[in-house]
């Protein structure tokens, strides 16, 4: 089945833009991809999503979660599916040889856009561009502004994949930081240009965002506070959580429309996968979430091992 989906991306998924190095933020943006499946719901589009999976290779609680056990896990799972992490991704303790074993792992998984954190820079932009090289995932960062020409070219504002009859764009924010040779702009302001472009340039009929802001509500800048006072996304999928959960927010945006704001537990305990329904005019019509738990053995093991993370009692986290 692996090598049935590896083979599948490869043939269906392309690089439809050039990657220009300099310029405004719409000439740089992107790269578009696609997804042609004839199996693809014309009516549905699924996301599955990851976040904090902080480089962790094994199983992390119970014989679960983890990197190795992820990448089985959604190996197996519908090949249609687009595939998204909110960052902190990497291992900040691990040295690069760990850190390229994680990185690895996640090219097998065949991430569609991986949005680029603080977290992942932890051990600074030299260190981070030794291992850039070896991503082949997109990076995404609409608010983070980088010196170095390896991450200009490398991290674009946002992502377009057109998933059937659906265009859908993707971008990143990460949390503020102080980072030599990174400049940190506003995300709402930074958000809110990239939207625009995506609506108004580029007509998408979806919207997601990677959001690394956390969910602390004594922070003005967060995850539920930038869903809230957005416009025009349909998703964030959000990292960064002090307690990693795995849930889902109906949230109201500024225009006081729906957005969703969902995240999951951290180190690949869980994966999330979101199926948005809608009408023949592209109105959505439904929602549908599932959870899962990378090496459950069956349904009755993964709903204890949720049940025990999600214990007010249980102190775990990655």
């Amino acid at each position: 089945m692996t090598t049935n989906r590896r083979s599948f991306l490869r043939k269906n998924l392309f690089v439809t833009s050039s990657l220009l190095l300099t310029g405004t933020l719409d000439s740089v943006a992107r790269t578009v991809r696609k997804i042609n499946t004839v199996a693809a719901n014309q009516s549905q589009v699924n996301i599955t999503y990851t976040n904090d999976l902080k480089g962790k290779l094994a199983t992390v609680f119970q014989d679960c979660g983890g990197l190795k056990q992820l990448h089985s896990d959604l190996s197996s799972h519908d090949i249609s599916s687009l595939v998204f992490d909110a960052g902190g991704f990497l291992n900040p303790v691990q040295d690069a040889g760990g850190q390229l074993k994680a990185i690895d792992l996640m090219n097998k998984i065949n991430y569609h856009a991986v949005n680029l954190s603080a977290a992942d820079l932890v051990q600074g932009v030299d260190h981070f561009v030794s291992v850039l090289p070896y991503m082949q995932f997109q990076l995404v960062s609409c608010n983070y502004v980088f010196e170095s020409s390896a991450l200009k070219k490398a991290v674009k504002p946002y992502q377009i994949i057109t998933y059937g009859k659906f265009k859908v764009g993707v971008t990143g924010v990460g949390e503020p930081a102080n980072i030599s040779g990174v400049q940190v702009k506003n995300p709402f302001t930074a958000l809110t240009q990239t939207v625009r472009i995506l609506r108004e340039k580029h007509q998408c009929d979806i919207i997601v965002c990677l959001a690394h802001l956390g969910f602390d509500k004594k922070s003005e800048v967060n995850n539920q506070a930038i869903a809230e006072q957005s416009q025009g996304v349909d998703l964030f999928i959000g990292g960064n959580a002090q307690q990693s959960k795995s849930r889902l927010w109906v949230l109201r945006n500024k225009s006081k429309s729906e957005v969703l704001l969902t995240n999951n537990f951290d180190g690949g305990l869980s994966s999330g996968r979101v199926s948005l329904d809608f009408s023949q005019q592209k109105e959505r019509m439904g929602i549908d979430l599932k959870t899962n738990v990378p090496g459950a053995i069956n349904r009755d093991h993964q709903h204890q091992v949720l049940a025990l993370l999600s214990s007010s009692k249980n102190q775990f986290n990655t």
